[in-house]
């Protein structure tokens, strides 16, 4: 197999997903870039009315901006693990929990090594053992559960996000 046929695999098996972390601090810095092009946009009114085409272009990129705010926000509401929390106060979960809960209710069953390698693609770092301890213990709070499927110890949700919302 030759290097290129191994990149294309490679590529094939990361699937892109969604860090929230990365969400917040993006909101973070729209949040910033918009209050600077207000303020920017009230300067360049005070200076003179007769620059109000600028402001008119300003409008639009802070009205850009707001949207794309909008959209980031709406992708952290949606979490399976955000979900679960709010409908059953039962429930609580650390960080690497909720990234387990939400790896599992997007990718469908894994085994602990699969799921290991699409924590660690999503938070950067992810020890094998701690995985497990966690899904153990998950299995134990009833959130998890073992299935007789794939190779290894499979795991899928016990808890399902869209019986919960009825």
């Amino acid at each position: 197999m030759s290097d290129k046929e191994k990149q294309s695999d490679k590529k094939k098996e990361q699937k892109q997903t969604i860090n929230l972390g990365a969400l917040d601090v993006l909101n973070d810095k729209l949040d910033m870039t918009i209050e600077r092009i207000s303020q920017l946009e009230s300067k360049i009114d005070k200076m003179s009315p007769d620059l109000s085409d600028a402001t008119g272009s300003l409008n639009m990129t802070l009205a850009l901006l707001r949207t794309f705010q909008e959209v980031t926000n709406v992708a952290t509401i949606f979490s399976p693990s955000k979900w679960i929390m709010r409908l059953r106060p039962d429930v609580n979960l650390d960080a690497i929990e909720r990234l387990i809960v939400d790896v599992l209710t997007r990718e469908g069953p894994k085994n602990i090594s699969q799921l290991t390698a699409l924590v660690k693609q999503e938070r950067g770092t992810a020890s094998r053992r701690i995985i497990r301890d966690k899904v153990n213990d998950m299995i134990v709070r009833e959130i998890l559960e073992e299935v007789d499927e794939g190779y290894g110890r499979v795991v899928k949700m016990k808890i399902d996000v869209r019986t919960l919302s009825q």
